[in-house]
């Protein structure tokens, strides 16, 4: 290093451009947001007019089983978008590259399973983000304990504005 240049005066150099690569950092990333109870659902509504890369926003509606024969055993989850028409997990995950799960209740275990599950089977980040509920202590730990086995992040967030700044951190 020449004295009296810092780091970032060389590495903006002419002699340094010549190692740039000249095109887009990345292809936009597909994100899937999915609000798992009605606190998370009304919370997303109302930011789904804000400016996103993109992101899908859904809501879990229920789950499907394997066969009548096989009520045990879950297979897929029924999710629903803000027209209100259904459609099946396995549908809305092509493409995908990143999902992200909104709960505040630890009622959303069995979704949260489902979805991490499944994209833990495609390959596809997963990322839970906790409404804190105003009760806190025991209850946030059932929360967290529902979701912490079926995403590979997980937040929680005292206030409902947190949940759009840390949909933007992610670049949904």
């Amino acid at each position: 290093m020449q004295p009296g240049r810092s780091e970032s005066a060389i590495m903006t150099s002419a002699e340094q451009a010549r190692f740039r690569i000249n095109r887009p950092n990345s292809r936009p990333r597909a994100t899937c947001v999915i609000a798992l109870d009605e606190r998370s659902a009304v919370a997303l509504a109302a930011l789904k007019d804000r400016p996103w890369n993109g992101a899908q926003f859904l809501r879990y509606a229920g789950m499907r089983r394997a066969s009548e024969e096989l009520s045990s055993l879950r297979i897929d989850a029924i999710l629903q978008d803000e027209a209100g028409s259904k459609l099946s997990l396995m549908q809305a995950l092509p493409g995908v590259d990143s999902v992200i799960m909104l709960t505040a209740s630890d009622a959303s275990a069995e979704a949260a399973e489902i979805i991490g599950n499944a994209c833990a089977t495609k390959g596809i980040a997963t990322t839970g983000l906790v409404l804190a509920p105003a009760a806190g202590g025991e209850a946030l730990g059932r929360i967290v304990a529902a979701m912490r086995p079926h995403t590979t992040m997980l937040v929680v967030s005292n206030g409902e504005d947190y949940i759009g700044e840390m949909l933007s951190a992610l670049r949904a």
